[in-house]
């Protein structure tokens, strides 16, 4: 029972993650954004950040932790790319 409650907690904890994660960013233009493009953008951004990750050594936690800033950086330059920047929070 104790493994299902945790597997649940991960699955509705991914999906809260993804909505806030969309939610950070708008466009560089300033016109209106289409969630499902944004959605889909976003979603090829991560499969390039995920990709990035899996290059980096993860020697021990330092390597775990550098992997994730990576990840960032490259979602972060994908979402760039097609038009969208961090939103001011």
């Amino acid at each position: 029972m104790r493994a299902f409650l945790i597997a649940m907690a991960i699955v509705l904890g991914g999906c809260a993650a993804q909505y806030m994660n969309a939610s950070m960013y708008t466009r560089t233009d300033g016109a209106p954004i289409d969630t499902a493009k944004q959605q889909a953008t976003l979603a090829q951004c991560k499969g390039e950040g995920a990709t990035a990750a899996v290059q980096v050594n993860p020697g021990g936690p330092y390597g775990v932790v550098e992997g994730a800033r990576k990840e960032a950086a490259v979602v972060n330059a994908c979402m760039a790319r097609n038009g969208y920047i961090q939103a001011q929070q």
